[in-house]
């Protein structure tokens, strides 16, 4: 029993570190639009940045949900404080 909550665990976590293919396939697109294409050098770093960007702004979007978690009504004005 230890041993498939162990494999489980590792195998969440694997799932956890991969990027999603859309994100990479948007990174690819951005150093395309910088002018860094697959034969350069820093192609792979290119991608890397874009797709931790995407991922931290994800975060931090999700960050200021749990902060103010009720829905936005257009309808009412709301003053986001941050707290």
């Amino acid at each position: 029993m230890r041993n498939v909550v162990i494999a489980a665990s590792m195998g969440l976590s694997l799932c956890g570190c991969a990027t999603h293919e859309s994100v990479y396939r948007e990174a690819l697109n951005n150093c395309q639009a910088v002018g860094i294409s697959e034969q350069d050098p820093q192609f792979g770093t290119c991608t890397q940045a874009y797709a931790r960007q995407h991922l931290e702004d994800r975060l931090t979007e999700t960050y200021h949900d749990a902060l103010n978690p009720t829905p936005e009504d257009r309808r009412i004005a709301h003053q986001w404080h941050g707290y």
